[in-house]
């Protein structure tokens, strides 16, 4: 039996969660806060419950007209209906949720870096074609949503979306990645896998913006050497350097490593190396004497799924300063739980909107250790 909820916020999947005179929260796709809804639940046992979109009694003073025809079929975007701004502050309440239960408290919770640009920013799309198909994957399905073009998408890849169109129909099921270069041109791969050219922003604005953050924390740290983990093809690395004497950076994936070191390419200061190598607790042994327990900064931005709980054998007792860059405030969270024991405090977050539209939440943690 359907039942008649006032959706209070969105969840870290981004479904509105609301709750009825029972207690009994529910989680519903499609809801947003300040919707007054109909839902039918998947199941009336137990206190957390899933539930369907049935209807929306009363919309939210928050909602608006999507700019996309395919928007709820296709699975990239969650809330092309859903003010920017209100969608900002539903991430913070998001994030400060999933600290506070984790018992973390910054010094400073920063108001979030909105994107000046939440429309036409994205610099890369995956697109999937078989027959007279081509766009993007319906949500959590396989069946492929076609599409004219993308509202989040860089007009130029439009531009190559109505190109590829006149090679179909496509005989193979086939996996197009568009990229905007960086001499702008647009770059195509076909049937790569995953970030085969290794981990690149999507919002290029925002992402100048990250670089700027994370070097004014190094400044204001006082950092002097640095061990940087995951540090792909330099992106954070060459916003930082100048202002350090020595830094060693590490990531698994080669293509990107080659890439910084051919943006290093001609530098002299500071001393820097890059080392090829998986993150993990063995990896400490890997480092050379004379830095490995002499580094006072350790700034890291892991994959969505965090470090796997590794933080902990990077700590020693020289290390002052850790910078934190997460896309997963669940995985952080759980990285992060060693760093209290270890005398650490956190001194600032600040939410840096790097997927306006979609669930998905970039933030910058600032740790600090007193003498």
């Amino acid at each position: 039996m359907p039942v008649e909820l006032t959706i209070e916020h969105v969840n870290l999947t981004g479904q509105g969660v609301g709750k009825d005179a029972e207690g009994n929260l529910y989680f519903v796709e499609g809801a947003l806060p300040g919707d007054r809804v109909l839902a039918q639940p998947e199941s009336e046992k137990g206190r957390y419950r899933d539930a369907a979109l049935v209807q929306v009694v009363q919309p939210s003073p928050e909602r608006v007209d999507s700019v996309c025809p395919v928007f709820g079929k296709c699975g990239g975007c969650d809330w092309l209906d859903w003010d920017y701004a209100s969608q900002v502050r539903g991430k913070e309440k998001m994030l400060q949720h999933v600290l506070g239960r984790s018992n973390w408290e910054p010094k400073r919770f920063l108001p979030s870096i909105a994107a000046e640009q939440p429309l036409g920013y994205r610099n890369r799309i995956q697109l999937r074609a078989e027959g007279k198909k081509l766009g993007f994957y319906r949500k959590r399905s396989h069946d492929i949503v076609d599409i004219e073009n993308c509202a989040v998408a860089d007009p130029r890849l439009n531009e190559a979306l109505t190109q590829l169109r006149g090679e179909g129909p496509f005989a193979q099921p086939t996996k197009i990645e568009l990229a905007v270069g960086d001499e702008g041109k647009v770059e195509r791969l076909d049937n790569s896998p995953h970030a085969a050219a290794g981990f690149a922003q999507v919002h290029s604005r925002q992402n100048n913006l990250l670089r700027e953050m994370v070097r004014d924390i190094v400044q204001r740290a006082g950092a002097k050497t640095v061990l940087e983990l995951f540090a792909g093809n330099g992106n954070l690395t060459m916003g930082y350097a100048e202002h350090v004497e020595r830094l060693f950076a590490v990531d698994s994936s080669a293509p990107a490593l080659e890439a910084a070191r051919a943006a290093w390419k001609g530098r002299s200061q500071p001393k820097a190396a890059f080392l090829e190598a998986r993150v993990d607790k063995r990896l400490v042994r890997r480092l050379p004497g004379d830095f490995r327990e002499h580094y006072d900064t350790l700034l890291l931005d892991p994959p969505r799924s965090g470090t796997q709980e590794c933080l902990g054998s990077f700590l020693h007792d020289n290390l002052k300063t850790i910078v934190y860059v997460s896309c997963s405030p669940v995985a952080f969270t759980k990285d992060v739980q060693c760093l209290e024991a270890a005398g650490f405090q956190l001194e600032q977050v600040q939410i840096i909107d790097m997927f306006p539209h979609t669930r998905h939440i970039e933030f910058v943690s600032w740790f600090s250790r007193s003498a």
